[in-house]
């Protein structure tokens, strides 16, 4: 591509952008984005299902994530959709990995167990097969757990579902188990409480995703502000811009990103005409596709290697964080 050629295009995005940041002082844009969005997901995971028959982490867990919350804040969801991607995690099984685990990661987290039970967990009014599937997986998240009450990433694997990041992994386990301690499950506490003394006593690697469920997680513990400021300011200086976030310093801004970005701010309190919440739901309105998708490239699994060809997977994952993002921020 010329130079022209990317100026161009990149003049074009900041009009879109320039043009969303002027609406989205009226409910409107974002409730449309969030609608048009809903029907991608509706569309691409059945279409995911047919050709590969695989209820998959981003073609299941993180759309009916994206749509409990959806429908939990008055949008409009596939109902028929909803119940049957969430029948077919809950009938899943224990969610466990039939790979080996790595040497220096003997007890790398069961990834499928972790996301499906972060998805059925969203359900305040779960069926009797969902309550088992869900007592099921957590049982492996539970397992999974570290001595320190840390849960261990498996090493060299495709960010940002993946990845390198214990910080992560064990936030996302924390997110997972929350609801089971509400509910009064006393492992899920111990568990917990575990993790808990983990993060406090260890630096964060200082990765965005890291960073964001940190907060997450911090809120709904409801930590000191002491603990949660820091994490918001960190946000707040990462925008771009753009107005839209970034996965790593050296990559442009994305839905998956952003999406992220304005969750954790959201739970964290910031409120919706905040300007930083604002900017960020213009770039995600300004970036999305006529399809009513976002945009995404494919990270590689580690320095020097290139990401995935086939984006179908990021997209769809990417574009439930962009939703996300805008369900919480509205």
């Amino acid at each position: 591509m010329s130079m022209r050629s990317t100026i161009a295009i990149g003049l074009i995005l900041l009009s879109r952008i320039a043009v969303a940041e002027d609406s989205i002082t009226s409910p409107a844009g974002a409730d449309a984005a969030i609608d048009r969005g809903l029907a991608f997901l509706a569309k691409d995971s059945l279409k995911w299902k047919a050709d590969h028959n695989c209820a998959s982490c981003h073609h299941a867990a993180t759309v009916v994530w994206s749509m409990r919350e959806a429908k939990q804040r008055g949008r409009v969801v596939d109902e028929d959709l909803l119940v049957e991607m969430t029948k077919w995690m809950a009938e899943s099984g224990e969610g466990k990995t039939s790979l080996e685990r790595p040497a220096d990661a003997p007890r790398a987290l069961n990834t499928k167990a972790l996301y499906y039970s972060l998805a059925l967990g969203i359900d305040s009014q779960p069926d009797e097969a969902s309550q088992a599937g869900l007592k099921q997986l957590l049982e492996t998240v539970k397992a999974d757990q570290n001595e320190n009450g840390s849960w261990s990433s498996w090493p060299d694997t495709r960010p940002p579902i993946f990845g390198n990041s214990d910080e992560s992994a064990t936030a996302l386990a924390m997110l997972a188990l929350m609801p089971s301690a509400a509910g009064g499950d006393e492992a899920s506490k111990v568990a917990i409480s575990r993790s808990m003394k983990w993060l406090t006593e260890t630096p964060s690697d200082d990765d965005p995703q890291s960073v964001a469920l940190r907060l997450i997680v911090w809120k709904r513990l409801e930590r000191p502000a002491s603990e949660c400021d820091p994490l918001v300011a960190s946000i707040r200086e990462r925008q771009n811009a753009d107005g839209g976030w970034s996965q790593t310093m050296e990559m442009a801004s994305d839905a998956w990103a952003t999406g992220q970005a304005l969750y954790a701010l959201s739970t964290a309190g910031v409120r919706p005409d905040d300007a930083s919440i604002t900017r960020g739901q213009a770039f995600l309105i300004g970036t999305q596709q006529e399809d009513g998708s976002w945009p995404m490239t494919s990270r590689p699994a580690k320095p020097g290697a290139v990401g995935a060809k086939n984006l179908i997977p990021i997209t769809c994952s990417g574009s439930c964080w962009a939703i996300l993002g805008l369900v919480r921020s509205r």
